[in-house]
């Protein structure tokens, strides 16, 4: 073997990928699932150890723990949700493409949709400080559905990333729970009508001082927001 032949496989060696070195989905993730009832944002933080994935999802009914596997770049995810009767296994399958994944998610047999997601990049510990939201105080909400539109009052309260508040509108008035990742705001409450108890969430984005999002009314509708904090 010539000393020139030996420096060329010496090369290609150490450029090739290290054995075994496989796509790892750990971090915090922004993922939206795409549903019969429209699309929906919430936070999802994933952790690696081998071939096993544990996290939290963080939405609109608060965090809920998350496993699954990673096998290369397929990812298979569940969580268990309340639904009306009972809890509901959500199971997500998909791939990952370095900081992006995406694939298909079943509703408990009773649909089925679609999700993606981007990992947020890392952020200085001064960078953050600095971009830090906070959503304390009142905000005027202007909500559009098919049905029609309304223009409740919500007032919040940040304890890190988790929210209280009061939701003051057309359906009366509840108190709320909910989270804020980021800039990425889910929150909940449930109110009383003739029909019985209604769950109503909301999920969307924060810029300063507005808000962007989508609602959803139970099973009974869907609609957009956008919001102004009240000065």
């Amino acid at each position: 073997m010539t000393r020139t032949f030996s420096l060329v496989l010496a090369a290609l060696v150490l450029a090739a990928p290290a054995a075994g070195q496989s796509a790892d989905a750990s971090g915090k993730w922004q993922v939206t699932f795409t549903t019969p009832q429209g699309p929906n944002t919430v936070a999802l933080t994933l952790k690696k150890e081998g071939e096993k994935l544990t996290g939290t999802l963080s939405g609109p009914q608060g965090d809920l723990p998350v496993e699954g596997t990673q096998k290369e770049a397929a990812i298979s995810l569940s969580f268990n949700v309340q639904g009306n009767n009972g809890a509901l296994v959500i199971a997500m399958s998909g791939t990952q493409d370095g900081d992006a994944m995406r694939g298909t998610v079943d509703y408990g047999g009773r649909a089925q949709g679609e999700w993606a997601g981007t990992r947020e990049k890392a952020v200085p510990a001064d960078d953050r400080a600095a971009a830090r939201v906070d959503v304390t105080g009142t905000w005027l909400f202007t909500v559009t559905t098919d049905a029609g539109s309304g223009t409740p009052t919500i007032s919040f309260k940040q304890d890190g990333e988790k929210l209280t508040g009061h939701y003051t509108g057309q359906f009366g008035e509840a108190d709320l729970t909910g989270t804020l990742t980021g800039n990425s705001i889910a929150f909940g409450f449930e109110v009383r009508s003739d029909a019985g108890s209604i769950r109503i969430d909301y999920s969307g984005t924060v810029d300063r001082d507005t808000m962007k999002g989508t609602a959803r009314f139970g099973d009974l509708a869907q609609g957009t927001f956008t919001a102004k904090k009240k000065a």
